[in-house]
């Protein structure tokens, strides 16, 4: 695929900057589906740069909603879906849009779940593109759960088609072959988490590599949390504790590197404190999003 191109959605929001030119973009990922659908497009993000007097930025991930690299998703398609090529995606992106605004102010990347996971991961790949990262409910730990997967899995998922995939799909193809992490049973904090089964992978993705768990740890959830020179910095980690995904969430407990923030959210479920804000909030909820400003104040060098 080297030299071919795809045509991948985006969206902004310059209603809050407080200068045009000047003003922090807060990047927003979607992640695991089509950025109109679900929280992504509509979420605590707007009443963060009303605050920050910042952009908003929000990039569709490869292979989800409306940014199709190829017209299936048959697993030679998918090839493609890898971890690397989606954070350079949004290297390769973040470069472009900068340079046709001329914008000057300082980056910031934003996500929930999945896509918390990609703007630590982005935040550690490119510290010199991103001063830093609200890494919300974001799984880093592999093959925590029990494996997984039925022949009716094997019948819903064996389509090759977009046309009414919800990125399910790709999701499992992007579990199989790099996370190792899939779908939670119940919503509260102590439910059972599951992963995909290598039967479930080799019949869904025949001739794909599959997980490596001890691998994705050692490169993507080591590091953060380790005392050591060139330690990823500058990331709020957050995290319910309600929420089943906080369990292969960054802990506190085993954290060692200064320079993270993790913060474990009394009462909340997954991501809370970056979905859109109601009357019923919490005073945790509330106090979550407040810490984010404070340490994206710092992150910018805003008074």
């Amino acid at each position: 695929m080297s030299g071919q191109k795809f045509n991948q959605r985006y969206w902004v929001e310059n209603s809050y900057a407080s200068n045009a030119t000047d003003a922090p973009i807060l990047f927003h990922f979607c992640g695991e589906g089509d950025c109109t659908q679900g929280y992504f497009l509509n979420d605590n993000a707007i009443a963060w740069a009303k605050t920050l007097g910042a952009h908003i930025v929000y990039l569709e991930h490869r292979y989800y909603g409306q940014s199709l690299p190829f017209a299936d998703l048959s697993t030679a398609s998918l090839v493609y879906l890898t971890l690397d090529n989606v954070l350079e995606d949004l290297a390769t992106f973040q470069t472009w849009i900068t340079s046709q605004n001329q914008w000057k102010g300082k980056w910031i990347s934003l996500g929930g779940s999945y896509s918390g996971t990609l703007s630590a991961l982005y935040r550690q790949k490119h510290p010199e593109l991103v001063a830093g990262a609200l890494a919300a409910s974001a799984p880093m730990v592999s093959g925590v759960g029990q494996s997984v997967g039925s022949q009716s899995d094997v019948d819903e998922l064996s389509s090759t088609s977009p046309a009414g995939d919800t990125g399910e799909r790709p999701w499992i193809y992007q579990s199989c072959t790099t996370f190792g992490f899939w779908e939670a049973e119940g919503d509260t904090f102590g439910s059972a988490l599951d992963l995909p089964s290598s039967w479930l992978c080799q019949q869904l993705f025949p001739g794909a590599p599959q997980f490596n768990s001890s691998t994705y740890n050692q490169n993507f959830d080591a590091p953060f949390i380790a005392n050591a020179a060139g330690a990823p910095s500058q990331i709020l980690f957050t995290y319910g504790s309600d929420d089943v995904w906080t369990e292969i969430g960054l802990s506190q407990q085993t954290n060692l590197n200064p320079h993270i923030t993790i913060d474990v959210i009394n009462g909340a479920g997954h991501h809370f404190d970056l979905n859109a804000p109601t009357s019923s909030d919490s005073a945790a909820v509330t106090a979550a999003r407040a810490e984010f400003i404070t340490l994206a104040r710092q992150w910018l060098s805003q008074p």
